[in-house]
């Protein structure tokens, strides 16, 4: 042993910090691998971490970083403390010059959400990357727990995956059995577009008991006619209310974006009064907050098994 610490006595202020540092200087490096396939080492937790989507915005947040943070794409704006992080541009157009003047230690990236052209200018910073890409919702508290892991805040990160599991799990549990009902999910309406099953808000309609009338099409989002919709005579028709608003479903007779299904009466969606706005933000990002937005959807279903 030092013999300043000898002869400072083992409990001295100054022996405590001396180990600390002494300690922080040997950790393990981290390694973690991430949803590429890709395996990213630091030598030790990342203080000044930039996020290039909102979902991954959230995902710090809950665990346990959000003083991490440096900088944000827009719309990164939950938690409220999100809304004051510097602007880096966007998930498809980056202000490079901006990043690296926020001299960040850590980049997490949307996997296949980010515009690969911009990433890969991004890369020429050498600035470490990290990709996180959800499929599903049971993919999220891993995601939590990863990032925990690269900040440092394990603890956190841990508890939060641990909360986000039970109750994924309680949901599973409260629409297990449920009557099947047929669902088309309408991202856009034009061009029309939806989702195929291996999209997480296909997870969300399984997780309420529906099934997506398009779930077996090719491309992750499929391009429509309408006459394929009507061919599909969906019990449920669901779309995002952007911008959030609200924590439930709310029926959407009038909603301008799915006005054009009024005029076939015989759609049994229709004939029910079964279209609804989810708020965007909850079910349209992979993160903590997904099962809320699952939550909304799940009761416009129980709604449709009301109806004689």
């Amino acid at each position: 042993m030092d013999r300043r610490v000898t002869a400072l006595g083992l409990t001295h202020p100054a022996v405590i910090l001396f180990t600390l540092c002494a300690s922080l200087a040997h950790a393990a490096p981290i390694t973690v691998k991430d949803d590429a396939g890709q395996t990213l080492t630091l030598k030790a937790p990342a203080q000044r971490v930039i996020v290039l989507a909102p979902s991954l915005t959230e995902m710090v947040y809950e665990a346990g970083g959000g003083e991490r943070l440096v900088g944000a794409v827009e719309y990164s704006d939950f938690p409220p403390a999100a809304q004051k992080l510097p602007r880096i541009g966007s998930n498809q157009k980056l202000d490079l010059e901006r990043i690296a003047q926020l001299r960040p230690d850590l980049v997490l990236v949307w996997y296949h959400g980010n515009a690969q052209r911009e990433v890969e200018r991004l890369r020429a910073l050498k600035i470490p990357m990290f990709y996180l890409e959800p499929h599903g919702i049971a993919d999220i508290p891993g995601a939590l727990e990863r990032i925990g892991r690269l900040l440092g805040t394990d603890a956190t990160a841990s508890a939060a995956a641990t909360r986000f599991r039970a109750r994924h799990t309680a949901l599973q549990r409260e629409y297990a059995g449920r009557a099947p009902l047929r669902v088309f999910y309408q991202i856009a309406q034009k061009p029309l577009l939806t989702i195929n099953d291996q999209q997480i808000i296909s997870d969300v309609i399984r997780l309420c008991g529906g099934v997506n009338v398009f779930g077996k099409e090719p491309a992750l989002v499929p391009h429509l006619s309408t006459e394929s919709v009507v061919a599909a005579n969906p019990d449920v028709i669901l779309t995002a209310k952007m911008g959030g608003g609200g924590e439930d479903a709310l029926r959407a007779m009038d909603e301008p974006s799915l006005a054009d299904w009024l005029k076939f009466g015989s759609l049994s969606a229709v004939k029910n009064r079964q279209l609804w706005l989810i708020p965007g933000d909850l079910i349209s990002r992979h993160g903590p907050r997904i099962l809320d937005g699952a939550q909304a959807a799940c009761h416009a279903l129980d709604d449709a098994r009301r109806k004689p």
